[in-house]
């Protein structure tokens, strides 16, 4: 029997779509950003730096930049590029955790039409909700995104906790225990969170808290709703609690964060 391949059935929405043309400030976007990204250079280079690695940007490669992954960024002169910022759906978000993605890939001569395609789609479908417009840039979007998928085959050893991961996303507003994760998987919670720890390098306990403050990171943009309202519906009843871990993860607080971001997620990228 064959392995099923997730990917198959990846759903991806893309929240904006530009072309423009950054410089030294551009490495105010750098931060815990919490968007997915695909990026095509026209002109120009910069760096981004991640954990473990450099992206080093130039015409020629197209990347895929995960949600998160950015801790610093260099544009010493001008870049001008093609952006795309995108969710995608929790099973596919679950898998690249475990597999991870390739960064950058070459660049073929179409690329640059595509990525012109799915940005003149995209924002002129603001104005014109017509189907033809949206099933363009989202299949385009899809294809363009296939190119950065690994090569290896899904290993059942590693897929057996897709079932955890995706339920921590589903359920990132309630008090999830280790007894409930450990259960999915039939394992002992102590043998349950070494295993994880292995495969992830952090506990289960720290994972789902990136994870929630990356969905309330998410929601700071997204919605009008208060920091205390956040707090509350991620399961914070302190709300200064939730200030001091949002601030050591995302190194702001959540107001400058949400300012930060509504001031420039929509001019640049």
């Amino acid at each position: 029997m064959e392995n099923f391949n997730p990917f198959l059935l990846t759903n991806l929405r893309i929240t904006e779509a530009g072309l423009t043309e950054v410089g030294p400030s551009w490495s105010h976007l750098a931060t815990y950003f919490p968007y997915y990204r695909m990026y095509y250079i026209k002109s120009g280079a910069a760096r981004m730096f991640m954990r473990d690695t450099t992206l080093e940007l130039q015409p020629g490669q197209i990347y895929f930049i995960p949600a998160f992954s950015i801790i610093g960024a260099e544009c010493n002169e001008k870049m001008l590029h093609y952006w795309l910022h995108f969710h995608l759906d929790v099973t596919t978000s679950s898998y690249l955790t475990i597999y991870e993605p390739h960064l950058s890939v070459e660049a073929l001569p179409d690329d640059e039409k595509i990525f012109q395609l799915i940005h003149e789609n995209f924002n002129s479908s603001t104005q014109d909700t017509s189907l033809h417009r949206m099933l363009a840039y989202t299949s385009l979007s899809q294809y363009l995104f296939s190119r950065f998928l690994p090569d290896k085959d899904i290993s059942p050893d590693k897929a057996r906790f897709i079932p955890v991961l995706q339920y921590i996303e589903q359920h990132l507003n309630t008090n999830i225990s280790n007894a409930e994760l450990s259960k999915i998987m039939c394992l002992n919670g102590t043998y349950f969170s070494n295993t994880f720890a292995k495969h992830f390098g952090i506990s289960p306990k720290q994972y789902i808290l990136q994870k929630r403050i990356g969905a309330a990171a998410g929601m700071l943009i997204e919605t009008d709703k208060t920091v205390k309202e956040i707090a509350f519906y991620y399961g914070y009843e302190n709300e200064m609690y939730f200030y001091r871990i949002f601030q050591k993860i995302t190194g702001m607080t959540p107001e400058k964060y949400r300012r930060h971001f509504r001031r420039n997620n929509h001019t640049s990228d």
